[in-house]
């Protein structure tokens, strides 16, 4: 077993960040990533409000990031983290490589697409298929699109957007709208938002220039833009073991991005909050970062 102060896990923009901190605060640590760095930044093809960046892609902003990490002398290691147990004094993170006993753990593996659940959907990411509302919704402008899912974050989302569009068709694939009823009178009172319930969406329709429809029950209806949220979920099924406290918006954590599990902290998009974006995932890190400093000192 390999001993460090500190673990992150995830090399996305979150816990790149927090990496950039705890080598620059001298730290003992480690990050472990499970594929490729970068997270979503790998699937972000326009980002057009990330600060002093008024027009950039995801690829584009990793590279940088990426050549501030090697520059520090900050080294990635790949293994899947199988566990994480709870420990006198610590952690014992177990991966598929190796194992590491820490005195603090930061968990910024962000949310992940759970698997392709409608045809068409893979065709047409980042031409029309988008997972955050927030994000991509400013090229979805006086368009019409349509949002897939029946959840709180669905809600949210399709609230943003609806501001922004012309028309939004929510397709749900239940009876019943679901979500906390503030949102749910909300969404009812948006005038551009239509329902549809009990919604058997087929397949995504478009050509070389993107999406053109969403077919659902049998019926095309015209679209620029589709917003998937049946397949996405947090990445932390290895935290089962120390089961910290989540809602429907990840895992929740005070305001210095600790859990209820002392020392087990979380950056990024697991983490419980309504605006899941870039700035806000490298302000996780930050936080995470430097508290977790203080408490393994």
């Amino acid at each position: 077993m390999k001993k460090t102060d500190i673990v992150v896990i995830g090399a996305g923009i979150a816990g790149l960040t927090a990496a950039i901190y705890l080598k620059r605060g001298n730290a003992d640590f480690v990050v472990l990533e499970n594929s490729l760095p970068g997270g979503l930044l790998n699937k972000l093809h326009k980002v057009e409000n990330y600060p002093g960046i008024p027009n950039t892609t995801g690829s584009d902003i990793l590279i940088s990031l990426m050549e501030q990490v090697r520059n520090l002398g900050i080294e990635i290691k790949y293994g899947s983290v199988q566990t994480i147990l709870k420990e006198e004094g610590g952690f014992e993170v177990v991966t598929d490589q190796d194992s590491y006993d820490a005195k603090a753990v930061i968990v910024a593996t962000g949310r992940k697409i759970q698997g392709v659940t409608i045809k068409g959907e893979k065709e047409f990411v980042g031409r029309g298929v988008s997972y955050c509302a927030t994000c991509d919704g400013n090229f979805f402008k006086g368009a019409d699109v349509a949002v897939v899912g029946n959840n709180d974050i669905v809600l949210e989302e399709s609230l943003y957007l609806a501001n922004l569009v012309n028309k939004l068709y929510l397709c749900v694939p239940a009876e019943e709208l679901e979500g906390t009823p503030s949102l749910l009178i909300k969404v009812k009172e948006k005038e551009n938002i239509e329902v549809i319930l009990n919604s058997n969406v087929e397949e995504i329709v478009g050509d070389d220039v993107g999406v053109s429809a969403i077919r659902v029950n049998g019926k095309d209806l015209p679209v620029w833009g589709v917003f998937p949220f049946v397949g996405t979920k947090s990445s932390d099924e290895f935290l089962f073991n120390l089961k910290p406290e989540t809602d429907q918006f990840g895992v929740k954590v005070n305001e210095e991005m600790m859990s209820n599990v002392a020392g087990l902290y979380f950056a990024g998009d697991i983490t419980s909050k309504k605006l899941k974006q870039l700035v806000t995932a490298a302000n996780d890190g930050a936080i995470a970062a430097t508290e977790a400093m203080k408490f393994v000192h």
